[in-house]
């Protein structure tokens, strides 16, 4: 591969397996709920408060890039609707964005990373709100960055040409990884960068999203493809 300066990494499904961490994330904060406001909880079920967080995204277009305001204004309207003060959505999305944070990297990545970190600038940009601080991972990254902070989601150019302002980097001279084919590998390569498909399950490229790019199954196999020693 051209010589690289930076590596910008997708979070969710390339660095950890994000959708067990989501659903435990809603049955604890689910748990909180029916404790704490039970009557919140007699009138919606953990699949009701998933619909309104879906009623107001498709109400709220414009705000689709920041989950976290989704599931709070979600939050306050059911708080609303059944008579409770809408400050406890801040209460409630505490106990869900906690154990969202609470994630396992995955083994090849936790391996891989400290090593990475040595050798390249490394940067995150995600569309959801994984918080590396609060998981503990912000000492790899120099700057991490996020679709609500940027005011787009991936594969917007916007999110890919905020990365390289804020750092100050070519577009050639930044690698980025990720897992999804639209939001990441197509994302960073109609913003000029090189990529690498985290593809962690063998899927098949999709022919219709062009030439397939170089993958990975394991983040350890990005050494050898960077010429770094293993």
């Amino acid at each position: 591969m051209p010589p690289i300066s930076a590596i910008c990494f997708d979070l969710d499904n390339t660095l950890w397996d994000v959708w067990p961490v989501i659903v435990r994330a809603e049955q604890e904060m689910y748990a909180f709920v029916s404790e704490r406001f039970p009557r919140l909880a007699a009138r919606y079920s953990i699949d009701a408060l998933r619909a309104e967080r879906e009623r107001v995204a498709a109400s709220e277009p414009h705000m689709q890039h920041d989950f976290t305001y989704l599931r709070k204004a979600s939050l306050r309207h059911c708080a609303q609707t059944v008579g409770h003060d809408t400050a406890i959505a801040e209460e409630i999305f505490a106990v869900f964005f906690r154990a969202r944070n609470n994630v396992t990297l995955y083994k090849d990545a936790a391996q891989a990373l400290p090593e990475l970190h040595v050798r390249y600038r490394l940067f995150s940009l995600t569309n959801g709100n994984a918080d590396l601080s609060v998981i503990g991972l912000e000492h790899f990254f120099e700057h991490r960055f996020a679709a609500r902070d940027v005011g787009a989601l991936k594969p917007d150019p916007q999110a890919f040409r905020h990365v390289l302002d804020k750092t100050q980097l070519d577009p050639h001279q930044v690698l980025f990884v990720g897992d999804d084919p639209v939001a990441d590998v197509q994302g960073a390569r109609n913003s000029g960068m090189q990529c690498v498909w985290m593809n962690r399950t063998g899927a098949a490229w999709v022919s219709d999203l062009g030439p397939p790019p170089k993958s990975i199954a394991r983040l350890t196999e990005l050494l050898p493809l960077l010429q770094l020693p293993a």
